[in-house]
């Protein structure tokens, strides 16, 4: 076969390859989306992916099935996505765990980057840094206190090298403190014992702590975040209230199999990214203490590679051991 002649059929091979993608990108989706939520049924996570859900339904004419699949820090339902086929019908709605738990493991059952292909971010919150009632009602306090009684103050966590307890590591570390980590087994748990005085502080989002808040059974000494949390617009930012640079952002987002194409990639983000312009929608994410996010998936992409870099420098400068 000539040179020429070789190169108009890989030529049409291509245009036929290129044509077969677009036709699947413009019928996707063709039956029910499974949504997998790799954390226990009632969390943020499903509440925000219900909301995308419906939407999506509206929008698309097909099901979304939202599947909650807990297990081992999120990396259960994270590894069912992964190994899944790339066609754009099953997809993973995760949050900021996705980046941390890789990092903690000695046998990861999933890389962050080459595994999952993000979609879009759909939203961030702030974590709120609360204390019980005895300890001092401002940050600046607390911080001396903590600092001329070094290992006196514990704090909780939902469990080891989770978000709770890497956002309290990082905080010890820019505050320069000594302050005791007690891990329980789930945010409600850690809460409990915040509430009791059997540890001092603790890291939640404002969702599940805003009544103890307003209750006065716990105090806010902070917000995670760079700007004050709508919910909480009276409480400080930790970065101005003390830690300065002080940063944490408890994101959510999609992600879809590696290998899905990039037409429904370029699909899923569009009709996500409209989906949180609607005000009835943000109307719902608020109620929640959720910034709803949208953008680009490279811009999401670019977030996610680096929260994977930092938290595993936090992980390692604290000298958590893999498990």
């Amino acid at each position: 076969m000539k040179k020429t002649t070789l190169m108009h059929a890989f030529s049409a091979g291509a245009l036929l390859f290129c044509a077969a993608i677009a036709a699947a990108a413009e019928n996707y989706p063709n039956r029910p989306i499974r949504m997998i939520d790799p954390y226990a049924a009632g969390g943020s996570t499903e509440a925000q992916a219900r909301i995308i859900g419906q939407q999506l339904l509206a929008a698309w004419k097909q099901p979304v099935v939202i599947d909650a699949r807990p297990g081992a820090g999120s990396a259960i339902g994270t590894q069912i996505v992964a190994k899944s086929p790339p066609d754009g019908h099953t997809l993973l709605f995760t949050n900021a765990a996705f980046a941390t738990v890789p990092n903690s493991s000695k046998k990861p059952l999933f890389d962050p980057i080459k595994d999952l292909a993000p979609v879009i971010q759909v939203g961030s919150q702030s974590l709120i840094l609360v204390a019980h009632p005895s300890v001092p009602d401002r940050l600046s306090d607390m911080l001396s206190f903590a600092k001329a009684n070094p290992g006196k103050l514990n704090f909780g966590s939902a469990g080891t090298a989770g978000a709770s307890h890497l956002a309290m590591e990082l905080f010890k570390s820019m505050a320069s403190i000594d302050i005791v980590h007690v891990p329980y087994k789930g945010s409600s748990p850690s809460a409990t014992a915040l509430m009791s005085g059997e540890v001092q502080l603790g890291t939640f989002s404002a969702n599940s702590v805003l009544p103890h808040i307003r209750s006065g059974k716990l105090k806010a000494l902070g917000v995670s975040t760079l700007k004050r949390a709508a919910v909480l617009p009276e409480v400080p930012t930790i970065a101005e209230a003390g830690v300065p640079g002080y940063e944490v952002v408890q994101w959510s987002g999609i992600f879809a199999p590696v290998g899905t194409s990039d037409a429904i990639i370029r699909k899923l983000n569009s009709q996500i990214d409209q989906i949180l312009k609607m005000p009835e929608v943000r109307d719902r994410f608020s109620k929640l203490g959720v910034d709803p996010a949208g953008g680009s998936t490279k811009k999401f992409a670019d977030f996610v590679a680096a929260d994977v870099r930092r938290w595993g420098k936090v992980i390692e400068s604290a000298g958590i051991p893999r498990e």
